[in-house]
């Protein structure tokens, strides 16, 4: 599944059962984060801007790093970690500052 990261522009090819951010990595992009992808620090936080309908639902402790981050899930599912988001179609996300974060 393909998930477009904006504003970079770049298309992460994301394989069954792997998040986001675990995908990023594999392609040689660092993803930001201070706990490695344990959802415990809310870092990697961002919102889908298209595509949340092929998003998994968040599980409990996503959401409760969420909302202790002051970012709750909308109803619609757009802000999400990226450590935590699994797709299951293609998808387009936005990270504030994803610029300088985001890197080869």
């Amino acid at each position: 599944m393909i998930t477009r990261v904006e504003p970079l522009g770049i298309d992460l090819d994301v394989e069954e059962g792997e998040t986001v951010m675990e995908a990023a990595l594999r392609h040689g992009y660092r993803w930001p984060t201070i706990c490695g992808g344990n959802a415990t620090c809310g870092v990697c936080c961002l919102e889908v801007l298209r595509g949340a309908n092929h998003c998994a639902p968040p599980g409990a402790r996503e959401l409760e790093r969420l909302a202790a981050i002051g970012m709750p899930a909308a109803e619609n599912g757009a802000r999400r970690l990226a450590c935590e988001l699994r797709v299951q179609g293609p998808i387009v996300v936005h990270m504030p500052g994803v610029r300088a974060a985001v890197a080869r």
